[in-house]
């Protein structure tokens, strides 16, 4: 009852807050985002995680981006495109280059330009192993050089030691930092860019050098993290109240404004992103018209406020699908798990269209692989594993998991020991998340295997965990990008499989490894969509992990601006939304 008490408080003291605005600030052009959590860093290249990147998208920009609409490549930082060149002489031979130019009118908050200097700085800031940036370091170690334009310092050639599927996305799709901000003192104007790929003996002296050791501090820390951030976005950053709101206010006279670029406007005088956890609060907020727009809403929330006439003056409403999609992560190296009959057993076990029918109202789209159902190579002939009990304990049994003392829980000698099939299961909090897990382990139960379910946090479930391969079972989604091909190597090939790599299962397969060394050197478009098919039904066979579904975003948006939903995440873009209507004045 308390609980209760203090719920209803909190929703007075916020409405009270809120509507206590003068009728100067009720006009102001500023629109009101609901986020579900803390951001807690923005930072890029430290924390690309997606609560973060749906507000630093407006501050940091790459050198280009996907435009909303089209999902098509376009130039922001540079002026066009750069298109592929090969080396054939000299020591990058074998080689690409891509010549860039960045924008003449392009500048950093300061006035300063932005030049080859800023992208040269980034990519050590990426490449130094101090820091922060394993993700980002990962995926650009094609990078062999970047040689700046002597007569222009806005101009430089970022060259590739071989040719790559995504060698241009590579170069230009990353958020470049401004130098003067993020290194004052120019430290690492002494690295040497190439050597830090390269050479072991190099960076073991990087890492015991006292001046880079109190850079990577600095640059690791919260400080640029949560008080200083600066880029080359069409917003700035002003104030953050961590766990209850973050402003962003645009920059005047922006160099960006008259491009007539998407990714460069910045329409609304301010976007202040308020956090509320609680989807009930969030709702009352959104009613209250002090939220102006809100995602991943409740489906029965969105139908039923869809149909309610009350609202329908209000609000407009949109569900585009987005770039990822839901998977039971599958721990492969644990003992239990395998064994790829025991994985797809688990996958009989999940009543997806249940799921997407029932709990979802339909807002999805099923899957069976890795890859994105609006690919023109995802393999429409491999079919989603269907719900079947009687399935999943035939592949038990053919696995040799019996139940040899009658208890109901199926048991096996592994390394001879008598061992019985129990698994725990990571959820964290997230209504979905644990609907599923209850689900499975309800249905596991049916056929002899014990699910325990362990609530964490997922940051802890990450680090505690997943990363350390000390799991059975996690509910998770998986983000996509809008290449034109996956880069599926970081997720499923054994390379990958270490504490920092994104093989988080611990999946293993020789010929999926080739295929999946193939893939980004294939030129022949039709042979490198053939390769991904046939990994696509080697991993299907193997069931890494469980995959369950595309979900559709459910977008609620305030009449009082205009604006359109994108695929891209997370659904939508504020800084290109428009003021149209007035906003009711609270007294």
């Amino acid at each position: 009852m308390m609980r209760f008490i203090s719920f209803i408080l909190f929703l007075f003291l916020l409405s009270s807050l809120i509507s206590c605005k003068t009728d100067a600030e009720s006009m102001d052009d500023t629109i009101h985002v609901r986020i579900e959590k803390d951001p807690e860093r923005l930072h890029p290249l430290i924390f690309p995680n997606s609560a973060a990147r749906e507000i630093y998208q407006y501050i940091f920009l790459p050198l280009a981006d996907y435009n909303s609409e089209s999902l098509e490549l376009e130039p922001l930082l540079i002026t066009k495109i750069p298109e592929k060149q090969l080396i054939s002489s000299g020591p990058y031979a074998g080689g690409i280059r891509f010549d860039i130019e960045i924008r003449p009118e392009a500048v950093w908050e300061d006035g300063s330009q932005i030049t080859a200097k800023d992208y040269i700085f980034s990519l050590k800031a990426i490449r130094m192993p101090l820091n922060n940036t394993s993700r980002y370091r990962d995926i650009l170690t094609n990078i062999a050089a970047v040689e700046e334009d002597p007569s222009n310092p806005k101009k430089f050639s970022v060259i590739m030691y071989k040719d790559d599927m995504n060698a241009l996305e590579l170069c230009i799709q990353w958020e470049i930092y401004p130098a003067y901000f993020y290194d004052p003192q120019n430290i690492l104007e002494r690295l040497d860019l190439s050597k830090l790929a390269s050479d072991t003996v190099y960076e073991k002296q990087v890492m015991a050098d006292s001046s880079f050791l109190a850079f990577a501090e600095s640059f690791n820390g919260l400080e640029y993290s949560s008080q200083k951030i600066s880029g080359s976005g069409p917003y700035k950053f002003t104030s953050w109240e961590s766990n209850q709101y973050l402003v962003l206010e645009k920059k005047q006279d922006y160099w960006g404004t008259g491009l007539q670029i998407d990714h460069l406007k910045n329409n609304p005088d301010k976007i202040v992103f308020h956090m509320i956890p609680d989807d009930v609060a969030a709702m009352v907020q959104l009613k209250e018209g002090n939220i102006d727009i809100m995602n991943n809403v409740d489906d029965d929330d969105f139908l039923a406020l869809q149909k309610d006439e009350t609202y329908k003056d209000q609000f407009q409403f949109f569900s585009p699908s987005l770039t990822k999609y839901y998977v039971i992560l599958l721990n492969n190296k644990d003992p239990k798990l395998n064994d790829k009959k025991v994985r797809r057993a688990l996958a009989h076990l999940v009543d997806v269209d249940h799921i997407l029918n029932k709990l979802e109202n339909g807002f999805g789209q099923r899957l069976a692989t890795p890859v994105h159902p609006s690919k023109s190579y995802y393999h429409k002939d491999v079919k989603p594993i269907p719900f079947s009990l009687e399935n999943a304990q035939s592949l038990l049994t053919d696995a040799g998991w019996k139940d040899s003392n009658n208890d109901g829980t199926l048991d096996k000698t592994l390394d001879g020991k008598k061992t019985e099939l129990v698994l725990d299961m990571y959820v964290s909090g997230q209504e979905l998340g644990n609907q599923v897990a209850l689900l499975l382990q309800q249905n596991a139960q049916k056929v002899g295997i014990k699910i325990n379910m362990i609530e964490k946090e997922f940051k802890a479930v990450r680090s505690e965990h997943i990363k350390t391969r000390n799991y059975h079972l996690v509910p998770s989604v998986v983000s996509t990008d809008l290449n034109t091909w996956d880069d599926l190597k970081t997720r499923y090939h054994s390379e990958f499989d270490n504490p920092s790599g994104a093989n988080e299962t611990g999946y293993y397969n020789a010929e999926a490894d080739n295929i999946l060394t193939q893939i980004p050197a294939e030129n022949d478009l039709k042979k490198r969509a053939a390769l991904y098919k046939k990994l696509q039904e080697i991993i299907y066979n193997d069931q890494p992990m469980v995959y369950l579904f595309v979900p559709a975003e459910r977008i609620i948006l305030n009449k009082i601006w205009k604006g359109n939903a994108t695929q891209k995440r997370p659904g939508y873009a504020v800084n290109q939304f428009e003021m149209i209507g007035k906003r009711a004045t609270k007294k």
